[in-house]
C-alpha cells in the first residue's frame, strides 16, 4: 500500500518528464555519460560508487543514464564522491548569468546605453 500522498506526488512528477525539452533530456543523458566517464576513470564499479553514496546500485544506473526522476541530493553526492562537487554552486552563479545580464543592460536608463561621442570623449 502506497504511503499517502506518494502516489499522487510520483504521478504528476511522471507527467513532467516527458514535457522535458529536448534540450534538457540530452543534456541530463551527456550529465550521466560524464560522470559514467568519470567513475570509470577512478576505477570505481557501479557497486562501489553505489555503497559510497549510500544508495542502491540502480539508483546509480539511472544517474548514469541522464534519468530526470534522480534527485539532485543523488547527483550532488555523486559529483561530491568523484571530488567535482565544487562546479555544482557555480551552476546557476549570478556573475555568468548572461542572459540577466543582458536583460540588465535592456532595462538601463537610454542615456546610460548611448554611446559617447568624440566631443563627449574627455567631459568629466
Amino acid at each position: 500500500m502506497p504511503l499517502y500522498g506518494y502516489n499522487q506526488h510520483m504521478t504528476r512528477a511522471t507527467q513532467s518528464y516527458p514535457a522535458l525539452p529536448a534540450v534538457v533530456a540530452d543534456q541530463l543523458q551527456k550529465l550521466g555519460r560524464d560522470l559514467t566517464v568519470a567513475r570509470k576513470r577512478r576505477h570505481l564499479s557501479l557497486r562501489e560508487m553505489a555503497n559510497r553514496m549510500m544508495v542502491n546500485l540502480k539508483t546509480v544506473q539511472r544517474l548514469e543514464k541522464g534519468d530526470p526522476a534522480v534527485g539532485i541530493g543523488i547527483v550532488a553526492a555523486a559529483l561530491w564522491i568523484l571530488g567535482m562537487h565544487r562546479r555544482l554552486g557555480d551552476l546557476a552563479a549570478p556573475e555568468t548569468d548572461t542572459t540577466a545580464l543582458q536583460e540588465d543592460i535592456r532595462n538601463l536608463p537610454r542615456d546610460f546605453r548611448k554611446t559617447k561621442s568624440r566631443s563627449d570623449k574627455y567631459d568629466f
